[in-house]
């Protein structure tokens, strides 16, 4: 019988008092719980008896029938057991609020159980009262304030241990959900009753929905999936969807009972003013329909509805797979394809046998599914087929009589040539799968068995292809790996490939689908093999990206046999470095689809980064001589423009890195003469970079400000890249004497610094040093007839690299530029007299007429007009007949 709490509802058309006085008893409240015993005693719960203190009341059904009337208020039994008024602690515990019945004590007599959802402070107790006596035999106390423990309680022995254990719900409990807040989920506590110990807790079920009320009504169902064990239904009567209601399954076990439900019963019926509460009350172990198997009643409170679940006849089913033979040889081939191509054989055989008790057909009809090779992904080469179709695959309707002997079946199946598939370690799954037509198995009612859920429907078996291995057919091979690197470093931005040569061997068994497995640093890109070198083998590689990690994979060989040894060279290109690398490391190992030692050691080799950068200072002085004295050319004191200076000398410097490495910081000096004894040198204009530098001189440039001239704009693109083109020079004598070198060791000169920024491989960075010869100066007498050597110099030196992590070499250089200042004598050259020009001109003039004359009178100028006579026209016909004498 279950008990579940009902508001005010009594189950008995009467009631009976003890023996004493009715004194407390006003609000008994008797029949808010009920239960019968096997031997015919009714146990009656009072909640509200002794100031809610709660009450059990049990007597024979016998008895109080035989003395019921209905005329008398009260009526005394002579068999009555009761329990009595406790302390005032014990006022508003509400002991009687939910009852059950069970033998605890061991004497074969139901004792008496009760929830009491308000005692030890609300923490909620139930007690255990001796079935002959009405005294106390266990108290069990809840955990949490307020949950209700006591609620609802039932028993069943849902081990099979012959004892009756004990289940007692908490529909307020709370848990803490994964966002760590506590929740009302509701809560089953499982006491399994011991021979010695008494009922012991051991599990615990919670409730899956917030605020459903799991737990509200616990109900033993009996066996119903005929295994031997009694099952549980517990409601959720405000779960599921739209509230309307749950119900969840529990299957008995031999250790206790399954955590998870193995069936859940959804609430289908809404109701207008109140939640439907499906699984207010339930009823089980009772076969309704007598189909061997108890049925369920659900009730369904606010809908006013009973519900009757009719238990399914469940059907047992063993099942048998066998190959034979479970080592296969491809050596052996007995059979033969429709082609003519003999193949190896072996047998698939495979059995069913059903078992189903209660109004079960007697013919059950099956369908089977016979795989091979199960476990390859689809679309992969599947190693073994029918003989009969060629197809990996069959199946077959089967039809077993219930309760007969197995059924069998054998077909026959090949292997592949090993030519067409490379897995020849991993075994060959031979699967079975089976499943019911149910609908041909309903019976009159259309109600449909149901297979066992705990026997499986499928079975899978396995067979070896037979390897070289020796007699246990277990393949161990001895894998040794070695690598090294042609290249002892790698310079930061060299496009140079990096080599690593590889020698694998097996000094073992066969290894089968043995493969080079490379882990490359992201750093580094996959080139190719060497292939046009006899020294090394050619492996096929392919690369492969597996969980982010980049991977070359190259094949040894399947197998790759005893004693084999392979050497082979792999091509790699390193780039996208990082500041913070300082090497680059490759992981290599040798693997195998073996069982045992099918790898082998992983190497690890890494190579050191370092950085190589050939930085050059070039420079060029456009032009590189200038000669005076300077024809027409004007003295001017106060210049207003460049050119009132003197010609234009620019010194072009290109600071030029070729690599591999690139830097991220240098410096480039300039030394530049500018003054010699108090007078001016070479005049600095103005002077422009290209390139990323930045540039500051410790001396103001054009302190006079005079004006630069526009048409020099294009200057600095004509002479962007120093170069040593041949100049033309004028038929001139340079005076005779000795070139005095003016550079900064003779005279001042000021600085420019440059800080360069990042220059990568064949960039560069130009510095335009646009000047002015003061030709004052060497105007002067004492310097007249001289020839100078004016020298500029640039030096560089890098400072940083982009790599922190790496040792930084000392790179600096420098270069002189010379522009050479030529005194030459140059004859003098005299204005020509006016009287001569005029001669010229005349003479001229007169050749000219003279030599049209001339031509006029042979005809020249006279046009050839066509023949206005006929006689004129036949003296220009040709002579058709012409007579030939000799």
């Amino acid at each position: 019988m279950i008990s579940c709490a009902h508001d005010e509802t009594v189950f008995f058309f009467f009631f009976f008092i003890a023996k004493t006085d009715a004194q407390e008893q006003g609000f008994c409240q008797g029949g808010f719980s009920i239960d019968f015993t096997e031997d015919n005693r009714v146990l009656l719960g009072g909640p509200g008896s002794f100031y809610w203190q709660g009450q059990l009341i049990s007597d024979q059904v016998d008895e109080i029938v035989k003395k019921y009337k209905p005329e008398k208020y009260s009526i005394t039994y002579e068999n009555q057991l009761a329990t009595r008024p406790a302390s005032l602690s014990y006022d508003d515990s509400y002991l009687g609020y939910s009852v059950t019945v069970g033998d605890f004590s061991g004497d074969n007599i139901e004792d008496f159980v009760s929830g009491v959802p308000r005692a030890a402070k609300t923490l909620g107790m139930v007690s255990i009262y001796d079935g002959k006596t009405m005294t106390s035999l266990y108290n069990f106390t809840g955990e949490q304030m307020a949950a209700y423990f006591g609620y609802s309680v039932a028993t069943s022995d849902i081990n099979g241990d012959g004892l009756v254990d004990l289940f007692i719900g908490a529909p307020l409990f709370m848990d803490r959900g994964s966002d760590g807040k506590l929740q009302e989920l509701g809560q089953v506590s499982v006491y399994l009753q011991h021979s010695t110990n008494g009922p012991q807790h051991l599990i615990k079920l919670t409730g899956f929905e917030i605020f459903a009320r799991f737990s509200s009504c616990i109900g033993p169902l009996g066996d119903i999936d005929g295994d031997g064990f009694n099952d549980l239904a517990i409601a959720a009567p405000y779960g599921g969807v739209n509230k309307k209601g749950l119900v969840y399954i529990y299957n008995g076990r031999p250790n206790g009972m399954s955590i998870v439900p193995s069936q859940i019963l959804e609430g289908q019926w809404a109701s207008q003013h109140m939640p439907s509460s499906f699984g207010y009350s339930l009823k089980g172990a009772t076969d309704v329909d007598e189909n061997g198997y108890p049925d369920l009643l659900v009730g369904a409170f606010g809908a006013d509805k009973a519900i009757l679940y009719r238990a399914r006849p469940v059907i047992t089913v063993t099942s048998l797979l066998e190959v034979n033979p479970t080592i296969l040889n491809p050596e052996s081939k007995t059979c033969s394809l429709p082609s003519g191509s003999k193949v190896s054989c072996f047998y698939v055989k495979f059995c069913l046998k059903a078992v189903g008790k209660g109004r079960v057909p007697q013919d059950l009809p099956f369908r089977v599914d016979v795989m091979l090779d199960k476990h390859k992904q689809k679309g992969a080469i599947r190693r073994a087929l029918f003989l009969h179709t060629r197809l990996s695959s069959h199946s077959k309707n089967m039809t077993i009589q219930n309760g007969s002997g197995m059924r069998c079946e054998e077909l026959q199946a090949f292997l592949r040539d090993d030519s067409e598939f490379r897995d020849k370690l991993t075994p060959i799954t031979i699967f079975m799968e089976f499943q019911m037509d149910y609908k041909s198995t309903a019976d009159s009612s259309g109600l449909l068995p149901i297979l066992n859920q705990f026997t499986p429907t499928n079975i899978t078996k396995q067979a070896h292809i037979l390897l070289d291995c020796g007699e246990d057919n277990i393949c161990k091979p001895s894998l040794k790996l070695s690598v090294e690197s042609e290249q002892k470093k790698i310079f930061i931005g060299d496009d140079s490939p990096l080599t690593l040569i590889v020698n694998a061997q097996n000094q073992g068994e066969g290894a089968y689908e043995a493969e080079l497995v490379v882990q490359m640093p992201p750093e580094t890109d996959f080139i190719g093999v060497i292939r046009n070198n006899e020294t090394f083998s050619r492996l096929s590689c392919a690369f492969k990206t597996e969980n982010k990690t980049h991977l070359v994979v190259c094949d040894l060989g399947n197998p790759m046999k005893a004693g084999t040894q392979i050497k082979a060279a792999l091509l790699f290109s390193v780039h996208q470095l990082t500041e913070m690398d300082n090497s680059v490391k490759f992981d290599l190992q040798i693997q195998s689809s073996n069982q045992y030692e099918n790898s082998s050691t992983v190497q690890s080799i890494e190579i050191a980064l370092a950085v190589l950068a050939a930085v050059e200072v070039r420079g060029v002085s456009t032009p590189n001589e200038v000669f005076l004295p300077i024809a027409n050319w004007e003295q001017k004191m106060n210049p207003e423009t460049e050119e009132d200076i003197g010609p234009l000398v620019q010194h072009i410097f290109e600071l030029r890195n070729n690599g591999p490495s690139g830097f991220s910081k240098a410096i480039l000096n300039l030394q530049w003469p500018y003054r010699y004894n108090n007078d001016t040198l070479l005049y600095i204009v103005k002077y422009e970079i290209d390139g990323p530098m930045n540039c500051t001189s410790d001396v103001e440039i054009n302190p006079l400000n005079v004006k630069i001239s526009a048409s020099q704009s294009n200057e600095k693109n004509e002479s962007r890249v120093p170069d040593n083109r041949q100049r033309n020079r004028r038929d001139l004598t340079a005076m005779n004497g000795h070139l005095q070198t003016l550079g900064c060791g003779q005279a001042d000169c000021l600085k420019i610094e440059c800080h360069v920024g990042r220059l990568d491989k064949g960039k560069s960075a130009i510095l335009y040093v646009r000047s002015r010869l003061w030709t004052l100066t060497f105007l002067k007498n004492g310097n007249q007839n001289h020839s100078y050597s004016l020298k500029s110099s640039a030096s560089f030196s890098v400072l940083e690299f982009p790599y922190k992590n790496i040792h930084i070499p000392d790179i600096q250089n420098s270069t002189v530029v010379t522009t050479n200042i030529l005194w030459v004598n140059q004859a003098a050259s005299l204005p020509v007299p006016v009287w001569v020009i005029i001669l010229a001109v005349l003479s001229g003039l007169l050749l000219l007429s003279l030599m049209v004359f001339i031509m006029y009178k042979l005809g020249f100028f006279k046009r050839v007009r066509p023949p206005q006579e006929e006689a004129e026209r036949e003296q220009l016909q040709p002579q058709e007949n012409v007579s030939l004498q000799g």
